[in-house]
């Protein structure tokens, strides 16, 4: 299965057994109500890009923050210098 999480295709883990209770026991010993590759069990197989380099320009990015606040990270940083953190959450 292929995913796309903004512009890489990621091949997604789907390997999983059915375990106690009608869950999904995954690679890692994670269970779950979801069979891994779907909705938010969403996990990249093997190694996949995490991002750009240091020093790399990112891509355009325009986000908004949970305030309703419209962000444009090149535009809002006026030329200077950022810390961009990019994480993953526990299970996506």
């Amino acid at each position: 299965m292929v995913g796309s999480i903004g512009r890489m295709d990621v091949e997604l883990e789907t390997t999983a057994d059915p375990g106690p209770d009608q869950l999904w026991v995954d690679a890692d010993g994670f269970a779950g109500g979801l069979k891994p590759g779907t909705g938010p069990r969403r996990n990249p197989r093997g190694e996949f890009p995490t991002g750009p380099e240091v020093g790399e320009r990112l891509p355009d990015i325009v986000a908004q923050t949970p305030d309703g606040e419209v962000i444009d990270v090149h535009r809002d940083r006026a030329g200077q210098a950022a810390a961009v953190v990019f994480y993953r959450s526990a299970v996506w």
